[in-house]
């Protein structure tokens, strides 16, 4: 069956997404709905003269500046002498593209899409998938050029139009594939493609949610072929779900003038280190719940300062380990608390710090209810370990520190009793721990005399953490759309 509702970002059950005039909540698709296309990144060849274009074994790529210097103009010159062809390249204006590379766009915007949804590669031998790219692009094409028509709750394509869409998204398919049987729905489910009297493809329409495609680089070659990358993007947050970069050779069965499109699409990888990560499963952080009360209270009110951002781990594939566990403990330990009822003069301050880094993928979380709480706010910390691919565990901070729990103890303890004036030193409660871009650890205690203290293993040294800087400095915590602003902006 195709169903293929775009809302990309879900949450836990009972969670609805969607903004009113007091809150904006953001969810996360925890099934596997990004589950992409899971093309391999070709490693380029290096040559005297350039990079050997993947896209023509042989062809020499050669930037094409205004100018050059003197080197570039000779490598050229040796290659043209040694007879070796040599593609130059464009960088094109992504604000304002040829219609002829614009129309390209919808393309991969459709492949994007199918890619997420079938949880499967780009893959011109797999009828279903090709037949599901064809449905979301001429659901979605806005194209006044593409001769689609509407008839109620479905779309009209005549088999030439059809044709010419699939022989420009998998430019390797020597003919139209069968129709997958899977669009022809069963006994519960209507037809999702289907062929009228008169011999024309008839398409369901669907909702594609929130996302909408961006380019982010137009690359134009001198033979014709072209690389465009294309990222998939939530259309409210601005946030970037996935990106590809396409190849595309100049049109091999149209050259005519009246060609619908002048490229075909031979093959596409990933545009990013995120997006490679995301096919092969690795979790993610991404924006759960996200509540400012300046952005609908007064000043004067105390709702003013209501702060409630909370992260969940999202992954393109169902039930990695670990990862159901901390949503789960997310849930219970700050989401139940964000959605627990206040009264007229209270209001929260939840706050989350995200760090991913090359090894870890790792979110602090601060929360305290106020007036009523007099100490600092409490502390929780959920991390994930790419290479060992689980949750993290405290003997992981141990190993890194080389530790054991009685040794740090200890240790932190007696740090601890030289910075207060306590004939009795505090107790501490362990709260949890990050691991910082530095490969030092943060581990986070909660005193006895109401206040949050964060141990460095780098620094060996204590800081009570809401006196000198946030629970995570901000340049090492990760860029979040939209921004996590823990209230600044309402002070």
């Amino acid at each position: 069956m195709i169903e293929y509702t775009m809302y990309v970002q879900i949450t836990d059950p009972g969670i609805k997404m969607g903004r009113n005039s007091r809150k904006i909540i953001i969810s996360v698709v925890l099934i596997s709905a990004f589950i992409l296309c899971a093309c391999k990144e070709e490693r380029v060849e290096k040559s005297s003269f350039g990079q050997v274009d993947a896209l023509t074994d042989g062809d020499i790529l050669v930037d094409d500046v205004e100018g050059g210097d003197e080197d570039t103009d000779a490598e050229t010159e040796e290659a043209l002498t040694n007879d070796i062809p040599v593609k130059t390249s464009t960088q094109l204006d992504v604000d304002s593209l040829p219609d002829n590379v614009m129309r390209m766009v919808g393309l991969c915007d459709a492949i994007n899409m199918a890619c997420v949804e079938m949880q499967s590669a780009y893959d011109f031998k797999n009828n279903e998938f090709v037949w599901h790219c064809v449905h979301l692009y001429i659901d979605n094409c806005d194209d006044e050029k593409i001769d689609i028509s509407r008839a109620g709750t479905t779309y009209i394509a005549d088999p030439r139009t059809v044709s010419n869409i699939i022989y420009s998204m998998f430019g390797k398919l020597t003919e139209i594939p069968q129709i997958a049987e899977s669009a022809f729905g069963d006994e519960n489910t209507d037809a999702h493609i289907r062929i009228t009297t008169d011999l024309k493809y008839q398409f369901t329409s669907g909702d594609r949610g929130t996302s909408e495609p961006q380019v982010v680089s137009a690359t134009q070659y001198s033979d014709g072929s072209m690389e465009m990358k294309v990222a998939l993007v939530d259309s409210v947050t601005g946030e970037e779900m996935v990106s590809f970069i396409y190849t595309m050779r100049a049109n091999t069965r149209d050259t005519t003038t009246g060609a619908l499109f002048d490229f075909e699409i031979t093959d596409s990888r990933p545009g990013d280190r995120a997006t490679s990560d995301r096919i092969d499963g690795m979790p993610y952080l991404t924006t759960v719940m996200q509540v400012y009360g300046y952005d609908s209270y007064d000043k004067e009110d105390p709702k003013y300062a209501d702060v409630e951002e909370v992260l969940y781990f999202g992954s393109f594939k169902e039930h990695v380990p670990g990862v159901d566990e901390l949503n789960a403990s997310i849930s219970h330990e700050i989401l139940e608390y964000a959605n627990t009822p206040l009264d007229d003069g209270s209001w929260h301050l939840i706050c989350s710090y995200p760090l991913t880094t090359d090894d870890y993928v790792q979110v602090a979380t601060t929360f305290a209810t106020y007036p009523a709480d007099t100490s600092d706010p409490d502390i929780r910390c959920y991390g994930y370990d790419k290479k060992k691919t689980r949750a993290l565990e405290p003997s992981d901070a141990l190993a890194i520190m080389d530790t054991t729990d009685a040794e740090l103890t200890a240790h932190i303890e007696e740090l601890y009793a030289g910075m207060t004036d306590e004939e009795v030193t505090p107790a501490l409660d362990y709260r949890g721990f990050i691991i910082r871009r530095d490969g030092s650890v943060d581990m986070f205690y909660m005193a006895g005399d109401g206040r949050l203290i964060a141990y460095n293993s780098g620094s060996d040294r204590i800081r009570y953490v809401f006196d000198e800087e946030d629970v995570i400095p901000e340049d090492e915590t990760d860029d979040m759309k939209p921004e996590l602003t823990h209230g600044r902006k309402g002070n």
